[in-house]
């Protein structure tokens, strides 16, 4: 254990303060202390502090909180904890609290680095002298580390030089850059059929990637994550796109589609590639396109993110564009902002444009999973700002017009300026046959507002009856802050992107 690792007790005593949490104390089984008079054999002892190798995490069944626990030390008079996040060291969750037990519950959020810090306090009764060191224990909720990219990388190199390997066909590779650390991509970085998760290491200290060549891309042909990421796009032209579906697969046993169950061929996703808490800047090309390859993704999510949209010429495809040779099934958008600046002077003709067939028309007649395939495409909670502002449409997608295998649900998002050609529920479900059917979609609690501050009429396609007329009082959309006013009915509803709510 490093020195920095301990604290001693001096420190500890002169700041005893009560924790702003509740614990919930455990007990022992065997611990050395009488029930009626709480007492030990062990006197006038200097006492040590549980190691760290004896300090034990289990985590409850749904995963939102674990139990550490800890052997007692005989002859004790309590132990001091304190627990915290590493990304988030100035704001304790346990602070310098006083256990008589040996356990403690506390929450269990994914992907935080924690410490848990514990010093066995002495017992003047017992004539017991407390610990005179801490003990820490790190406890991290990240999936496993495969390898730490240093900082001040090329990307696309460095995976040239530092391949893939051969199990990343069948599972997650998770890769970490380093916590504030800067990387370059100059590129194409091409995940291709291996299954890899890229991340910054700390969710609350970002990595920032800066696209260094109009090619800079990361494509895939498999299960992808990018989580905790700050990209610079500034680079990339209209027709390019900061993801994109690999253009060719070289290692396509693990994802091709079978022939027995589809009437298409190509390359098959089954598994979520998923785009978590990161932020874009300077988008000015598509976010995510098909990049003219022929392969279907199951789903794609995009969560809690923040997206940039910077077109210097008009982007004839969409933001979401698959629409020349490749598919997304069902497509969630969440907790996320997307938006132009005001000024802006081109624009998106869509924001989302799919092509092609959708589920269950892939499959061949005899296919047993013919009769349950279907597709949906969701926005939930998300603010949505200039975009589609210049005659352009929310959506286009022909693949799922018509279709009773098709669902559409959009709730809780604000729309400003958006979808001028047509308002955007009309434009979302794209005037399909099954447009008045409660079955195929949902509508909850939207804004549709205009730039002129009137509001778009819904031209019967939200009949929710729940759409929210009026001004979310964004604070200053030109800087990129879109927090919404106190007073408003959407910040009473919680309605657009959470990060935005007073």
């Amino acid at each position: 254990m490093k020195k920095k690792d301990f604290f001693t007790w001096p420190k500890l005593c002169g700041t005893l303060l009560m924790g702003a949490v509740t614990l919930l104390m455990g007990s022992c089984a065997v611990d050395g202390f009488n029930d009626e008079t709480y007492t030990s054999d062990v006197r006038n002892a200097q006492l040590l502090s549980p190691a760290e190798d004896d300090i034990i995490v289990s985590v409850s069944t749904d995963g939102k909180s674990q139990t550490i626990s800890w052997p007692v030390v005989h002859g004790a008079g309590g132990y001091l904890v304190s627990f915290y996040d590493e990304g988030n060291p100035d704001e304790f969750i346990v602070t310098d609290s006083i256990v008589d037990g040996c356990s403690i519950s506390v929450p269990r959020e994914e992907d935080v680095n924690y410490k848990f810090i514990i010093l066995t306090l002495g017992n003047l009764e017992l004539n017991n002298t407390g610990a005179e060191l801490a003990t820490a224990k790190k406890i991290s909720t990240f999936t496993p580390t495969y390898e730490t990219i240093p900082s001040g990388t090329e990307l696309s190199s460095w995976f040239k030089e530092h391949p893939i390997p051969a199990e990343a066909l069948t599972e997650m590779k998770n890769y970490d850059l380093e916590s504030g650390g800067e990387y370059f991509l100059d590129d194409v970085l091409d995940f291709d059929a291996y299954r890899v998760t890229l991340r910054t290491n700390n969710k609350e200290n970002h990595a920032k990637i800066t696209y260094t060549n109009e090619a800079s891309c990361i494509t895939t042909t498999a299960q992808m994550g990018i989580k905790y990421i700050d990209f610079d796009c500034a680079i990339i032209p209209n027709n390019k796109g900061v993801f994109a579906f690999s253009k060719e697969t070289t290692v396509p046993a693990a994802n091709t589609i079978n022939p027995e169950l589809y009437k298409w061929t190509g390359a098959l996703i089954t598994d979520p590639i998923v785009i978590s808490s990161c932020n874009f800047d300077n988008v000015g090309g598509y976010f995510f396109w098909d990049n003219a390859a022929k392969t279907w993704a199951e789903t794609m999510l995009v969560d809690n993110c923040v997206v940039h949209l910077t077109p210097q010429a008009a982007v004839a495809g969409g933001v979401f564009w698959t629409n020349k040779a490749g598919q997304i099934n069902n497509l969630t958008v969440s907790n996320s902002t997307f938006y132009e600046d005001p000024e802006c002077a081109v624009d998106y003709k869509y924001f989302y444009q799919a092509g092609l067939v959708k589920a269950p028309d892939l499959y061949v007649d005899t296919a047993p999973e013919r009769a349950t395939a279907s597709n949906t495409l969701t926005y939930s909670n998300c603010t949505f700002y200039h975009v589609t502002w210049n005659n352009g449409q929310w959506g286009n997608y022909n693949g799922m017009q018509g279709k009773s295998t098709s669902y559409w649900v959009m709730t809780n998002c604000i729309f400003y300026d958006c979808s001028t050609s047509g308002s955007v529920p009309r434009r979302f479900l794209h005037g399909q046959a099954y447009a008045n059917s409660p079955k195929n979609k949902t509508f909850n609690y939207n804004t549709y507002m205009k730039n002129d501050g009137t509001f778009q009429d819904p031209q019967n396609y939200d009949t929710s009856g729940t759409i929210i007329e009026e001004d979310p009082q964004f604070a200053n959309p030109a800087a990129g802050d879109f927090t919404i006013g106190a007073s408003s009915k959407q910040a009473a509803l919680k309605t657009g992107d959470p990060r935005w709510l007073p």
